[in-house]
C-alpha cells in the first residue's frame, strides 16, 4: 500500500527530514511598487456574487456550542480558474518576464482563501496573493511549495478582494501549472478582534502573553491554528517532539477536526500584548501535511500528522514534550485558538479525573473546571499540558465556556500511545521509533537560547489560596531554559520572613529539563501568609535573574474554623449544574463543585465548606441555560441552600431558570472596611422565630417586594412594604422570605424564617 511505503521511507530518513510547504521569501509583489495599477484591474477581475450563508449562520449558532465540531468561518465555492482560462497575461519581452494576474472580488467577504487542485511552479517563478490595500500579503510562494500530490492552499487573506500575481521567466512558462478549484468566502472574520479587548472569543479568555503565560513562552511556540474541512473551519494543533529529537515536524491534533492533506498550519498568531488586544500576524504558515496515525471510532480522538515542511528558523517554533504515563496531573494548562482568535491560555489547578467522552471510562482526562480562562470551538485538538509542561492529551470537546464552569474532555496521550497494536492507530511507533521505552520526553527548542545559564522558577504549587489546616507543603518547579547544562543549583524559600531554607539539586539539569522540589511540612500563621521562593545556580552564573524568584500569598485558618453548610437538590440533569465560591474582595475561587450525575428525580447532596470571617460571592452555573427549576416539572425541580453555623440562610435559590445565578453574603465578625460596609447594609427580619398570624418586620424604612415560600419552593404568600403578615394557617417549620427591590425586582436577600 502507498501509505506503508511512505511510512518506511520516513522511518529510513528521519534524521535528514526535509520538505516544502507554504514557505514565503518575504518579498513584496512588483505591483506594490506601482500601487496605482490596481485601479486598472478591471481586465483581470472576476466579480463573484456573495453566497447566501443564512443557513450556515443558523447552523453555526448551534454547532458553535460543541467543541467536537470544528469552528467554521467560511463557505466553500467550487470554481475553475487556471492560467489559460482566467486572468490576464502581460509579457515584457525586453526583460524576458511574463506576469499573470487574477483578481477575485466579493461585496462583503471578511476574508478569502483558496484551494488549488493543481499547483506546480518552475524554479524561479514567484507567486503572490494580496488584498487591495496591501495590508495582507502572502509571498513570494516559490517552487519550494511544490508537492508530490500537486495540491496547495493559501491561508485566509483579510478583505473582500484578493489578487493572485504570478511572475515567470518566459523560458519557464510551460513549466508552471496553477489551477484553483475552490474559493472560501469568509463570512466570519478572525481579523476584527483587534477592535475588541478579549471579545473575539469569550471575555474570560486570557492572552498567552499575560501573566498566566509568562512561564510558557517557549511551549506556546509549538501551538498552531489549523484550517480544516477544505480550509473552511478552524482547530488547534501542537508540534510534538520525538525520542530521536531530530525536529521531524510531527503535529498532534484531534481526529474530529477532519484535517486534510491541504490543511494550513499557522504559527505565532498571538497578541503581542496582554491588554489591549492586538491582532497577530498570519504569515508563519505551512500548507499541507500527511497523516501518520489516527484513532478508530474516536477512542481518544487523536490524530498525528507530519507537516509537508519543517518550519523555517524564522518561524521560531518549539517541539513540545510529552508524558505517556497514565498519571493524573495535579495542575494542567491548555494553549489554544478559541474561535480562531489569537492564542489563549487556560489554567486548571485541580487534579484531573479519569473519564471517557461524556461517560465513565479511561480514554480521556476530564478537566472539571478552569480556574482561569476556558476553551471554545476552535480550541479543539489543542494540547493539555501537565505541571511539567508535557503533553498529556488533546481537546475532544466539553461544555466549558465563559458562562459556565463545567467540564472539558481531553483524549489521553497515554491511551493513544500504544493501546492499539496497529502502528497507524498509535503514537508510540512514530514518537519512539527505536522502541526505547521512554515514558516522558522534554520539549525541544531548535533555536539557541538568549543566555548560556538561565534558570526559570516555573511555579509554586501545592498550596491553595485558602485552607483549614495546621501545616502545608509546597512544590517548586525549576526549568533550565539556558543553552548549557547546569551542574547543580539551589532553591531558597522563606515563609513569612522566617529564616531562609535551602534545597540543593546536584544531579545536573539539561536544557529544557524541569526539576521538582517538595518542601518539608511548613507551619503557617493563622490568617495571611507569604511564601517567597528563589532558584540560584551553584556554579555557572545565572545570566538572567528576572525569572528566578516568585511568591504567593495564601490564607490559613489554623484555629476554630467557620463553616458553610451547603444543601443542593438536583433536577434530572445534575451534570448541567456547577457552582463556585469566591472571596468577594480578592475574587479568589475558594471552592468549586464536584461533578454531579444525571439521576431521575434528582438527588440531595450536602457539603460543609471551611471558610473565614469575610464576604463571599456564590455562583451557580447551568451549561444548557435552563437552570434546575422547570415550571412544567418535566425534568424535576431542584434548589440550593447555604447556611452558617447559626443556621442563618446566606443563599437560597429555587427559581433558577437561566445559565447563572449569583449573590453575595458575609459572615459575622468581619473586620475589613469593605466587609463592614457590606454587613452594614444587611437587612434584618425580626422577630425570628415568629408565630403564625404575627407581623414580621424589616429594619428599613424602604418598601420591598416580599415573597414567602416553603422548603419545597412553593409560594405561600407575597406582598410589598417593609413588613410581612405571616398567614395564620401556616404550620410550624422553616420558610424562606425573599426580599427584592420593588421596581427592578432585583433580589436583595433571602431570610430563613422559623415559624413556631
Amino acid at each position: 500500500m502507498r501509505i506503508l511505503s511512505l511510512v518506511a521511507f520516513v522511518l529510513a530518513n528521519l534524521s535528514s527530514f526535509t520538505g516544502w510547504g507554504q514557505i514565503q521569501s518575504g518579498e513584496l509583489p512588483p505591483s506594490y511598487l506601482n500601487r496605482s495599477e490596481k485601479n486598472n484591474a478591471q481586465s483581470y477581475t472576476v466579480q463573484l456574487a456573495d453566497p447566501n450563508v443564512t443557513a450556515e449562520i443558523a447552523e453555526d449558532a448551534i454547532t458553535d456550542q460543541h467543541k467536537d465540531i470544528a469552528w467554521r468561518f467560511g463557505a466553500l465555492l467550487p470554481v475553475n480558474y487556471t492560467l489559460s482560462n482566467s486572468g490576464e497575461w502581460k509579457h515584457d519581452d525586453d526583460e524576458g518576464i511574463s506576469t499573470w494576474k487574477l483578481k477575485l472580488s466579493f461585496q462583503n467577504a471578511q476574508s478569502i482563501n483558496l484551494n488549488f487542485n493543481q499547483f506546480q511552479l518552475s524554479s524561479t517563478a514567484k507567486l503572490f496573493v494580496y488584498n487591495d490595500d496591501f495590508s495582507d500579503i502572502l509571498g513570494a510562494i516559490t517552487f519550494k511549495n511544490n508537492k508530490k500530490d500537486r495540491l496547495f492552499s493559501i491561508r485566509p487573506i483579510k478583505g473582500s478582494a484578493i489578487t493572485i500575481e504570478l511572475i515567470v521567466p518566459q523560458n519557464e512558462l510551460e513549466q508552471n501549472t496553477v489551477s484553483c478549484n475552490q474559493v472560501i468566502y469568509g463570512y466570519r472574520s478572525i481579523h476584527d478582534k483587534v477592535q475588541k479587548v478579549f471579545q473575539g472569543s469569550g471575555n474570560c479568555n486570557i492572552n498567552v502573553n499575560c501573566e498566566e503565560g509568562k512561564n510558557w513562552q517557549d511551549v506556546k511556540r509549538a501551538v498552531a491554528m489549523v484550517t480544516t474541512v477544505n480550509n473552511t473551519r478552524f482547530c488547534t494543533a501542537t508540534l510534538i517532539n520525538n525520542v530521536r529529537q531530530d525536529t521531524t515536524p510531527y503535529i498532534l491534533g484531534a481526529a474530529h477536526c477532519v484535517l486534510r492533506s491541504n490543511s494550513i498550519f499557522i504559527f505565532g498568531y498571538e497578541s503581542a500584548l496582554c491588554s489591549p488586544n492586538t491582532d497577530g500576524v498570519l504569515s508563519n504558515s505551512i500548507s499541507g501535511s500527511g497523516r501518520k496515525a489516527i484513532t478508530i471510532n474516536f477512542g481518544s480522538d487523536f490524530e498525528l500528522r507530519v507537516l509537508s515542511s519543517s518550519p523555517p528558523a524564522g518561524y521560531n517554533v518549539y517541539y513540545a514534550g510529552w508524558n505517556n504515563q497514565n498519571i493524573a496531573s495535579t495542575k494542567s494548562v491548555g494553549i489554544h485558538h478559541p474561535t480562531g482568535d489569537v492564542k489563549k491560555i487556560s489554567v486548571d489547578n485541580d487534579i484531573l479525573t479519569n473519564s471517557a467522552y461524556y461517560a465513565p471510562g479511561v480514554t480521556h482526562w476530564q478537566v472539571s473546571n478552569w480556574e482561569k480562562g476556558t476553551t471554545e470551538g476552535g480550541s479543539s485538538g489543542s494540547a493539555l499540558f501537565d505541571a511539567n509542561q508535557r503533553i498529556i492529551g488533546q481537546l475532544h470537546g466539553g461544555d466549558a465556556s465563559c458562562s459556565n464552569k463545567l467540564q472539558d474532555y481531553y483524549g489521553k496521550f497515554s491511551y493513544s500511545w500504544s493501546t492499539s497494536s496497529d502502528t497507524l492507530r498509535q503514537l508510540k511507533y512514530w514518537l519512539d521509533p527505536d522502541n526505547t521505552g521512554a515514558l516522558v520526553l522534554n520539549g525541544l527548542d531548535p533555536n539557541p537560547a538568549p543566555f548560556k545559564a538561565d534558570l526559570n522558577l516555573l511555579d509554586i504549587d501545592g498550596i491553595p489560596e485558602f485552607e483549614c489546616t495546621q501545616s502545608v507543603q509546597a512544590t517548586f518547579r525549576v526549568k533550565n531554559i539556558g543553552n548549557n547544562t547546569v551542574d547543580s543549583f539551589y532553591v531558597d524559600y522563606a515563609l513569612n520572613a522566617n529564616p531562609v531554607q535551602s534545597i540543593r539539586y546536584a544531579n545536573g539539569a539539561n536544557r529544557q529539563q524541569i526539576v521538582t522540589f517538595i518542601t518539608p511540612n511548613l507551619i503557617p500563621a493563622n490568617g495571611r501568609n507569604v511564601l517567597v521562593v528563589s532558584a540560584k545556580t551553584a556554579g555557572l552564573k545565572d545570566q538572567n535573574l528576572t525569572n528566578n524568584t516568585d511568591s504567593i500569598v495564601f490564607n490559613i485558618n489554623t484555629g476554630t474554623s467557620d463553616y458553610l453548610y451547603l444543601s443542593f437538590k438536583s433536577d434530572d440533569y445534575g451534570s448541567e449544574t456547577s457552582w463556585q465560591l469566591e472571596d468577594f474582595n480578592t475574587n479568589s475561587i475558594l471552592y468549586t463543585s464536584p461533578n454531579y450525575p444525571d439521576v431521575n428525580s434528582g438527588v440531595l447532596y450536602t457539603d460543609s465548606l471551611c471558610v473565614y470571617n469575610g464576604c463571599f460571592r456564590f455562583s451557580i452555573f447551568d451549561a444548557i441555560g435552563d437552570g434546575f427549576n422547570d415550571p412544567t416539572n418535566a425534568f424535576g425541580n431542584g434548589y440550593l441552600l447555604i447556611t452558617n453555623r447559626l443556621s442563618d440562610t446566606l443563599f437560597f435559590e429555587n427559581n433558577f431558570t437561566s445559565s447563572l445565578s449569583a449573590d453575595t453574603f458575609c459572615l459575622r465578625n468581619v473586620s475589613s472596611i469593605s466587609e463592614r460596609r457590606l454587613e452594614a447594609n444587611a437587612i434584618i427580619a425580626f422577630p425570628n422565630p415568629i408565630g403564625a398570624g404575627e407581623v414580621l418586620r424589616l429594619n428599613s424604612v424602604n418598601n420591598f417586594s416580599l415573597t414567602l415560600r416553603n422548603v419545597q419552593g412553593q409560594l405561600v404568600s407575597q406582598n410589598s412594604g417593609n413588613q410581612f403578615n405571616v398567614p395564620e394557617n401556616l404550620t410550624s417549620g422553616v420558610y424562606f422570605l425573599k426580599i427584592s427591590e420593588l421596581k427592578s425586582n432585583r433580589i436583595l436577600d433571602i431570610k430563613k424564617v422559623l415559624i413556631q
